[in-house]
């Protein structure tokens, strides 16, 4: 392993402390940073970048690389995630800017959310009108060049499960859903979770995939609908996102294998410029 540093900010205590535990185990030198850019940029300074592995929240990683931290990272990127049949996604999704989504609102409510970040101000939701748009919009600040993944689909959702990847390999998963009932550690006991076989499906998803479409590393959503049916709702970078249940040392597994290959890796990380 290459890596021997891990940069890691959790805005939960306990998740913060699990990692940093698996990356003892790897004989990783912790170094933990706050929810300040600055930290994180001095972090990354400190070290040399190709031996440093991050493990924090997109906007404060983004903040940093706005700021000059030599930040390589990489995941599924909305345009995969668009791009894959909907068979998969269990609708077709749209990747495109403000003014497409608005002309796709005047035909009907759509679902949006912004395609790369997590935004407070804007999360993801069901709108009815480009005024909706328009709104949400201007609240994040963003310019008319915004990502935004849309879709005319509704699914009817039993359970949703995380499962953390690197390459076609599942590293580890967890429920985090079950019939409306949010996360607690007891949840994969719940009689309705189907996280193994949500692991299974997204194993299958990534095995049938080409060489060039499987990213390195992935956090993927997945929902089982109400009539059996596994999709994929979301896929997320395994650097960021929230382990939920999951065993940290698959997580970590995930967090390292994180890296582009190169500056025209398909799957390297690039933040919205649109947002601010």
């Amino acid at each position: 392993m290459d890596v021997d540093r891990l940069v890691l900010y959790a805005r939960h205590a306990d998740t913060a402390a699990a990692l940093a535990a698996a990356a003892e185990r790897l004989h990783l030198a912790v170094v933990p940073v706050t929810a300040d850019p600055e930290s994180v940029v001095r972090a990354l300074s400190a070290g040399a970048a190709e031996r440093t592995a991050i493990r924090a929240p997109g906007g404060l990683v983004a903040a940093a690389l706005s700021r000059g931290a030599p930040v390589e990272l990489a995941g599924p990127t909305p345009a995969w995630f668009a791009g894959l049949d909907a068979a998969v996604t269990g609708r077709r999704w749209m990747l495109c800017d403000p003014a497409t989504a608005a002309a796709e609102l005047r035909g009907g409510p759509r679902f949006v959310k912004p395609a790369d970040a997590k935004l407070p101000d804007f999360p993801a939701q069901r709108m009815h009108d480009p005024g909706e748009l328009a709104r949400a919009v201007a609240a994040v600040g963003a310019g008319p060049g915004m990502q935004l993944l849309v879709t005319a689909g509704w699914l009817r959702i039993d359970s949703e499960y995380r499962v953390f990847c690197c390459d076609r390999q599942v590293a580890a998963a967890s429920a985090y859903r079950v019939q409306d009932e949010p996360w607690s550690p007891l949840l994969h006991t719940h009689r309705a979770s189907f996280h193994v076989e949500a692991a299974a499906w997204a194993a299958g998803l990534l095995r049938d995939l080409p060489d060039a479409a499987v990213p390195p590393a992935a956090a993927l959503d997945v929902a089982r609908l109400d009539d059996g049916r596994f999709v994929l709702l979301e896929a997320n970078n395994a650097w960021s996102a929230g382990p939920y249940g999951c065993d940290p040392d698959g997580v970590l597994r995930c967090v390292l294998a994180a890296r582009p290959a190169g500056l025209d890796d398909p799957f390297r990380w690039r933040p919205d410029p649109a947002l601010p």
